[in-house]
């Protein structure tokens, strides 16, 4: 192992740099913020991979002021036919396409702006580009190491954000780009996709932008960078290590001699915001659609900044002046389209749900904001899973719905004036249901879960599955209420997915452990197996069956009870 910044670049030079020689170029120089010297604690208690909490000391350093553009990105890719990836994780069907489709750099389903923060590109085109930048210019540029992005980005704070605790996520679309109403919005009309029960939800604010935004929209951090822990996730030169027990304190970077994992920092408009100590990892060949860098520096910036008054000689200087007044241009143009959006309508108030006879109706209050003439209704059709839209347009202030097949449903109301939606009102829920035994039960007909989320399955068979970031948790738990025909013994099978052996689950009935179930890998996520289980005594009349996960990295289609 060793911890040399610029190690990549050096190995780089020897092989690739000579296909560029002699080659003229306009270049344009990222705009550059110096970062001052100085130490500061690295990691968080919140986060296992994120500890030891350590003392780490930065030399002065210069970090990009923006994210890299589409704009300066293609400078590199026209200059030295790079050959960049075709193919992304960018198209949004539900969330993402599981597998990468047709798109680039420079065509791709998330990108409109040469000044939005380029993506589809991936770690190792983002380090070519900053070591052929260097290779041009005869400056040490490059990813910046992992110590040095943390220490830029707190710039001096000890709080969850740069921004403060934010605790109630109303200041952060003041400084980020991030899942918000905006976010909601859009992707419910796009892809009939939710922020709700995804990931870490969403924010209690507006940030105008639904995906990446043109960079330099936002408030800066106290060192003067934009779009520092959302807009897109960046790249940064550092291995992955699952902890921080190696790791450098003098700001060089962590360098395996085999690098299977990149480190990848802050979040993106794909997600509410990340910490400033919260880290991540992706695949050294990944590429997707919210991932993208910016660029650091050794030493004290100079003729890169917006202010710099370099001799008009200078090419490079030029240029990069240019590409700041026509950035320029941009983020005015983009901030009078943000301004003349009316402000979104208020929140639906007093929903309410009465349960019949197989029928749900629905009743709140009437706004009483101008120009609300509409209202949509969306609906939860299993716990842990996202609102979709059921009915638009609806004029009342009622609404039946006699479509409920059993299963625990979840409402919300949405005002609506000229297309855009309020945040979700209260949300009201029918009764939970009694699942008939013998029979087969959908993971998804839980009346109480936890660390886990509910999304469309990959199956042959059923609607939905049980899954979650890795998979299902450790720590997951999930209620069924059961109506037991006959008391007796019954055999229990489960239908999963998983890429290895976990250590299963523990299954309770009314309280009292009776079982544990091994669960055999079934060679993937989309691999789906009925494995047996154990048989388990069930008294006559109501039951309540309650599964508790001892490990990830599986998936839950429906178990089913049989009697012997």
């Amino acid at each position: 192992m060793k911890f040399n910044k610029l190690l990549i670049p050096l190995v780089f030079s020897t092989t690739s740099y000579q296909l560029y020689a002699g080659q003229t170029i306009k270049l344009i120089e990222p705009i550059m913020v110096t970062i001052p010297a100085g130490g500061f604690e690295m990691g968080d208690i919140a986060d296992k991979d994120s500890q030891p909490i350590h003392n780490v000391a930065i030399p002065e350093f210069s970090m990009g002021k923006y994210e890299v553009t589409v704009k300066e990105f293609r400078q590199f890719v026209e200059a030295t036919g790079y050959e960049m990836p075709s193919q992304c994780i960018h198209q949004l069907n539900g969330w993402f396409d599981y597998g990468a489709t047709d798109g680039s750099w420079q065509n791709n389903s998330l990108t409109h702006s040469d000044f939005q923060p380029v993506n589809c590109a991936g770690w190792n085109a983002a380090n070519a580009y900053t070591q052929w930048l260097a290779k041009e210019t005869g400056k040490p540029y490059r990813l910046p190491s992992e110590s040095e992005w943390e220490y830029a980005a707190k710039a001096g704070t000890n709080t969850k954000f740069y921004f403060g605790e934010d605790v109630d996520q109303t200041l952060v679309c003041e400084y980020e780009n991030t899942a918000d109403l905006t976010g909601e919005n859009i992707l419910q009309r796009d892809t009939s996709t939710s922020y709700v029960n995804f990931f870490n939800g969403k924010s209690n604010c507006t940030d105008h932008s639904a995906y990446s935004s043109i960079v330099g929209m936002y408030k800066a951090n106290p060192f003067g960078l934009h779009d520092v822990i959302s807009n897109v996730v960046e790249f940064v030169a550092d291995c992955y290590q699952d902890s921080y027990k190696n790791a450098p304190n003098n700001g060089e970077a962590l360098i395996d001699e085999v690098c299977e994992f990149r480190v990848a920092r802050g979040g993106s408009w794909h997600w509410n915001t990340f910490s400033t100590s919260q880290r991540g990892r992706l695949k050294a060949d990944f590429v997707g659609g919210v991932e993208g860098f910016r660029i650091a520096l050794d030493g004290e910036t100079s003729e890169t900044s917006e202010t710099s008054e370099t001799s008009e000689t200078s090419e490079i200087s030029n240029n990069t002046k240019q590409f700041s007044r026509d950035l320029k241009i941009a983020q005015n143009k983009e901030q009078l389209r943000r301004d003349a959006k009316l402000p979104y309508p208020e929140k639906v108030t007093n929903l309410m749900l009465k349960q019949e006879n197989g029928l749900v109706t629905l009743t709140w209050n009437k706004s009483k904001q101008d120009g609300v003439d509409k209202y949509r209704i969306y609906r939860n059709a299993a716990i842990g899973s996202s609102f979709k839209l059921m009915a638009a347009n609806v004029v009342e202030t009622t609404f039946k719905d006699a479509n409920v097949d059993g299963l625990k449903y979840e409402y919300t109301v949405v005002a609506v004036r000229q297309h855009q939606q309020s945040d979700y009102s209260n949300v009201v829920t029918t009764k939970a249901p009694w699942s008939k035994v013998p029979g087969r039960i959908e993971a998804e007909g839980t009346v109480e879960i936890s660390g886990t989320s509910v999304t469309r399955t990959s199956d042959i068979e059923g609607k939905f599955n049980l899954t979650g970031g890795g998979g299902i948790s450790d720590k997951a738990e999930m209620s069924y209420q059961l109506k037991v025909e006959k008391a007796g013994e019954y055999s229990i099978s489960y239908r999963i997915a998983t890429p290895r052996d976990t250590k299963g689950f523990k299954v309770l009935v009314n309280g009292q452990e009776v079982s544990v179930e091994s669960i055999v890998k079934t060679g993937g996520y989309n691999e789906w197996q009925t494995q047996q289980g154990s048989t388990i005594e069930l008294n006559k009349g109501k039951n309540t069956l309650t599964i508790k996960s001892l490990d990830n990295n599986w998936k839950l289609n429906w178990f089913e009870l049989k009697q012997n």
